[in-house]
């Protein structure tokens, strides 16, 4: 186990210290231990401070601990910082957005890191895991266009069977800042295929709806 190396320092003094030491990049302990996958680390350096300066040292850098780790994958640091808050804070934490536009889903469905996308929506109600779906970076796109361009088809299909048929073609749709679709964005086969599959899936089952429900 890590020894908490704030033990002799107050609980006042605990948040200023930690927020105020910085490398060269302007990177906190925190951050640092997060890029480093230290998962114990982040939770004993988050336990050491009050549930309200838990949240506030993770974002002190636009680019959060959690962005950090879900860039790598480190899905157990990622869900260890996660549950360092409360309902709340974690979806405050969940909708930050970097200098670039990207949340923390953007930078693991980027890299294709399914378990720490499946992570990250786990702890939201299927309302906000839409509303995190739909936003936009400020290239204008989600965090499903980034897998999709890159043909991370595991992460694009974890992605749209969180949500209806109906919202699946709402995405499937979404333009981004160039006019482009997760579709148009595509240049791998086998995703775009996928693509196409999800789309006629998406347009028959809402048809079929409709037919049912004028009888």
């Amino acid at each position: 186990s890590v020894k908490n190396p704030l033990t002799k320092v107050s609980e006042a003094l605990r948040y200023e210290l930690l927020s105020s030491i910085t490398d060269s990049n302007g990177d906190t302990v925190l951050t640092i231990a997060a890029v480093r996958r230290h998962t114990e680390l982040c939770v004993t350096l988050l336990s050491s401070l009050s549930p309200a300066d838990r949240l506030k040292l993770i974002i002190v850098n636009k680019r959060t601990a959690l962005h950090r780790g879900a860039y790598r994958g480190y899905t157990e640091t990622v869900s260890g910082i996660l549950n360092c808050l409360t309902a709340e804070q974690q979806l405050q934490l969940l909708f930050t957005q970097d200098k670039y536009g990207d949340t923390a889903l953007h930078d693991a469905a980027r890299w294709g890191h399914t378990e720490t996308v499946k992570t990250l929506l786990d702890n939201l109600k299927p309302k906000q895991q839409l509303q995190l779906l739909f936003t936009q970076n400020s290239g204008g796109d989600t965090a499903f266009h980034q897998a999709a361009l890159r043909g991370l088809t595991d992460t694009v299909k974890t992605l749209l069977d969180i949500i209806t048929p109906g919202q699946r073609l709402q995405l499937l749709s979404l333009q981004n800042k160039n006019g482009r679709t997760a579709h148009m964005s595509s240049v791998h086969l086998e995703t775009t295929t996928i693509l196409e599959q999800y789309y006629k899936e998406a347009e028959s089952i809402i048809y079929r709806e409709f037919v049912k429900n004028k009888e």
